[in-house]
């Protein structure tokens, strides 16, 4: 079918302009090409298509019926090519996006809103889910990750980089025993999710490094659950900074050794390899790597202010 549309294509060059040696000129091909795609075409149909002189070409009947279909053939092939690039070039059609379900009490929903507002001709589906699917067998256009990155098949831009805290309910450190170093918390029952790893790694001071096996009764697959389990009391948990940040402000957690260090998550925006430059993933891509920027930059800023004020009040009070 492939070799057809092809001498198809010939086909139809050859009846434009008039000529073999016109159609090669026209398509960087030489004379000879173009007469075996005729001569093929005129096989496989068993019939001949053009009348052939050493001054002209001429149509036969089955010539003018044929290349009637060949020009409504090459008219969609061409309508369809244009309809894909303008929808690249307006930031036009559907998009599925798939994200860890503990982003949906984040940031990120604003920013989908956000480009949903940029972008009114863009569709948007998001799915959240804590377990971590095949990108290419769930179907989605741009993933984010939280963590790691495994599939090497795939391309992933790294969007910001997010502070974990350990926390535990009081009455579980009340129960425990405030820890003093990561040592005196290898006894201590853990919430476990599925998706991390089953230990976790301690920086302290003077770069000490130590690390505890995460053990436990309640283990899920779903970081809103695990909070939850935690704030029971039935184990220490290990969460990115603003799922559990109201919770520490309110004292209903409480964050375990401070002066201790756990390894940040790196949040990633990840896409299939052959998707081109300018797409719609690649657009919202770059869309989520700006917001992420100016949030940066504003906080940065937000900090600059409180700490000269901070200044400011001290020689007040001096």
């Amino acid at each position: 079918m492939i070799d057809d549309l092809r001498s198809m294509a010939v086909f139809a060059t050859v009846v434009a302009e008039g000529s073999f040696r016109g159609a090669a000129t026209r398509l960087s091909l030489s004379p000879s090409v173009i007469s075996h795609h005729v001569s093929r075409l005129e096989k496989r149909l068993d019939c001949a298509l053009l009348y052939r002189s050493t001054r002209r070409l001429s149509l036969t009947d089955d010539g003018r019926v044929f290349h009637a279909a060949c020009a409504r053939a090459l008219d969609a092939a061409e309508e369809g090519l244009n309809s894909v690039a303008n929808r690249q070039s307006e930031l036009a059609g559907r998009l599925r996006i798939g994200a860890p379900a503990m982003l949906a009490s984040g940031p990120f929903v604003s920013d989908i809103l956000a480009f949903a507002d940029a972008y009114p001709a863009v569709e948007l589906e998001l799915c959240l889910a804590d377990d971590r699917k095949n990108q290419i067998e769930a179907g989605f256009d741009v993933s984010i990750r939280l963590g790691w990155l495994e599939d090497s098949a795939l391309r992933a831009r790294q969007l910001l980089s997010v502070r974990r805290r350990l926390c535990a309910a009081p009455q579980l450190v009340e129960r425990m025993g405030a820890p003093q170093h990561p040592a005196d918390l290898v006894n201590w029952p853990w919430v476990y999710e599925t998706m991390l790893a089953r230990f976790v790694d301690f920086t302290g001071p003077k770069d000490a490094t130590y690390r505890v096996p995460t053990t436990g009764r309640l283990s899920t697959n779903h970081a809103e659950t695990a909070k939850r389990f935690a704030l029971a009391g039935a184990g220490a948990f290990a969460s990115i900074d603003f799922l559990v940040a109201e919770e520490l402000a309110a004292g209903r957690l409480v964050e375990l050794l401070p002066d201790w260090r756990i390894p940040s998550a790196g949040a990633y925006a990840v896409w299939p390899a052959n998707v081109s430059r300018n797409s719609l993933s690649m657009r919202f891509v770059d869309f989520l790597h700006a917001q992420v920027s100016l949030l940066r930059a504003k906080s940065e800023e937000a900090d600059k202010i409180a700490i000269g004020a901070a200044h400011s009040q001290g020689r007040r009070g001096a």
